[in-house]
């Protein structure tokens, strides 16, 4: 199975979030850490809640931003592993 097919969603047990304007707040309730993302991780955030898989992110931040397929698919991955590392997404094939 490819990254790409893999569906990452935000973990609903373990954060609460706010959109502010053009930024999304969110609170890791297990931890009690606040995190701030800027428009474009808010982007990316909004569909996160729903699922998403890599490929529909990228996609996304393609069609939203002046960036092209390459760049957005690394920002895409380094934005999807640091949120692992936080402990704040769930996965499923």
């Amino acid at each position: 199975m490819t990254e790409q097919e893999i569906v990452h969603r935000v973990d609903p047990d373990r954060v609460a979030w706010r959109v502010a304007g053009e930024e999304v707040v969110v609170l890791d309730t297990s931890n009690s850490v606040y995190f701030g993302l800027d428009a474009t991780g808010a982007l990316l955030w909004q569909r996160l809640v729903t699922g998403a898989t890599s490929t529909e992110l990228v996609t996304a931040l393609v069609q939203a931003a002046p960036v092209d397929r390459e760049r957005a698919r690394a920002d895409v991955a380094a934005f999807l592993a640091d949120l692992r590392g936080h402990g704040l997404l769930v996965q499923r094939p």
